[in-house]
């Protein structure tokens, strides 16, 4: 199965700049060059640029360019902090293996981690798998999904984005509001066999929780990541 052509110009972006082509401090093409030397939309060119910097090779700045800022891919999977474009592009680029998935009744503990009643009475979704990037593991996820939605199971091993997405589609309930959870943690034996790294090593801990316009919880997703093959990216720019 091809790439998609957004990757393919990504891909030949970044052997240009491995090759010297583009050195580092260099500026790459603006977008609507790309698309007249490559024969592609603006969109894939713009998708193919968002590949380059979320592998920590170009620096983006409005009203200066794409600028090249190291020769060879970060080692671990980069996700830039953004808005809710960046959360959903990460479950495309590290799109959930599902091992299990069902209804079931929520432990307490888990029920008060996301942010019910501990004694909520309703079976949630409870989905979980292996998040891969490039056929490596970057993530162990657990999903849980609002019993209003649990129509979806059967879709869910087959789709390719984020699942507040397929939501979206097929209930017509749109995400308003996600609260974001990051903390340290070690990797347990279960943990590490799945993610094949060591066992105590450090990793990253996110708990994030998907509201809808009424305040209610649509879904919400429990992910550790090895530290060696996570990082979250964040550009300041100065205030004028």
């Amino acid at each position: 199965m091809s790439q998609p052509r957004y990757r393919q110009l990504a891909d030949i972006l970044r052997g240009e700049i491995v090759s010297g082509r583009y050195p580092v401090g260099s500026q790459l093409p603006p977008e609507f060059e790309l698309c007249q030397l490559y024969d592609v939309s603006r969109h894939t060119a713009r998708d193919a640029l968002r590949l380059l910097f979320e592998a920590g090779l170009v620096e983006r700045r409005r009203g200066v360019g794409t600028t090249v800022i190291r020769d060879h891919s970060a080692p671990a999977f980069v996700q830039p902090l953004g808005g809710t474009q960046a959360l959903m592009q990460y479950a495309r680029d590290a799109r959930l293996q599902i091992r299990t998935a069902g209804l079931r009744r929520l432990e307490p503990q888990e029920a008060i981690r996301i942010g019910l009643n501990e004694q909520a009475a309703d079976a949630w979704l409870v989905a979980s798998g292996l998040r891969r990037n490039d056929g490596k593991p970057v993530a162990l996820s657990q999903i849980y999904i609002a019993p209003a939605y649990a129509e979806i199971a059967p879709k869910l091993r087959d789709w390719d984005g984020a699942i507040q997405q397929l939501i979206a589609r097929d209930f017509g309930v749109v995400v308003h509001r996600i609260e974001q959870e990051i903390s340290a943690v070690n990797l347990t034996a279960e943990q590490a066999r799945f993610l094949k790294a060591e066992k105590g090593g450090a990793a990253l801990h996110t708990l994030r929780r998907y509201f809808d316009a009424d305040g209610r919880l649509m879904l919400a997703s429990d992910s550790t990541h090895p530290a060696s093959r996570f990082v979250y990216a964040m550009t300041y720019h100065r205030e004028s």
